[in-house]
């Protein structure tokens, strides 16, 4: 059975959350992008979305590694292989991405061409450089802060 405190404490949850629905709050994200971007958090406008959605349509058939292998090229987007490197992109998974920029195009070409829903990962390899430029930057940017007397 119910106790009144638990009653009370879940009617007065239930007044807040219908009452918040009657004023409308402003959006977060620009915020929360400003102050994760330095940490290679993607963002959700520009020309990235549509390297995201690309990106977001694999769903793990091991295509790429099995056209990598073939070519002998199997760690050139990183120690993990081709399919690994698409699902750090897209979920930010802690992995090592800077090893991407030594991939040659014509690898990420046949890549391309061997995945079923044709991840292009070509413009994610000039995203990761694009974001792994920007994050270095934004650390010598706060280094220099820090040292300033």
């Amino acid at each position: 059975m119910m106790s009144f405190e638990s009653f009370v404490r879940l009617g007065w949850s239930f007044f807040r959350t219908v009452l918040r629905g009657f004023f409308p709050r402003r959006s977060q994200l620009a915020r929360f992008e400003a102050q994760y971007r330095p940490d290679g958090v993607l963002t959700t406008e520009g020309p990235e979305v549509a390297l995201q959605d690309g990106a977001q349509r694999c769903f793990s058939c091991g295509a790429c590694d099995v056209a990598a292998l073939e070519r002998g090229e199997f760690g050139a987007l990183g120690p993990l292989g081709p399919m690994a490197f698409v699902v750090g992109v897209t979920r930010q998974a802690g992995l090592d991405l800077g090893v991407a920029g030594d991939a040659p195009p014509a690898l990420l070409q046949a890549l391309t061409e061997a995945c079923p829903v044709r991840v292009p990962f070509g413009g994610l390899v000039g995203l990761v450089r694009r974001r792994r430029a920007e994050v270095e930057v934004a650390a010598l940017g706060s280094a220099a802060r820090l040292r300033r007397p």
